[in-house]
């Protein structure tokens, strides 16, 4: 299993996956729940138009892993 990234122009995701073709199937879900804040603000569905499908690097995984080790702590408080 590989770790890639799945990109818009604003905003990615990483997901676990076999191949790119299942990285964007994974990713495009992902995507959807992270652009909820967009889809409230304009009060309508947004286009989600994935640009980038490839391997994540060690960097962005590691970012990945601690942003959201960071959400989790303060979601705790």
């Amino acid at each position: 299993m590989t770790t890639y990234l799945v990109a818009t122009l604003a905003r990615y995701v990483l997901v676990d996956a076999e191949s790119e073709s299942e990285a964007r199937r994974l990713g495009q879900p992902a995507l959807h729940t992270l652009y909820a804040d967009v889809r409230e603000r304009l009060g309508k569905e947004v286009p989600i138009e994935i640009r980038t499908v490839r391997e994540a690097t060690q960097d962005e995984i590691d970012l990945w892993n601690r942003h959201h080790k960071m959400l989790e702590q303060e979601s705790q408080r």
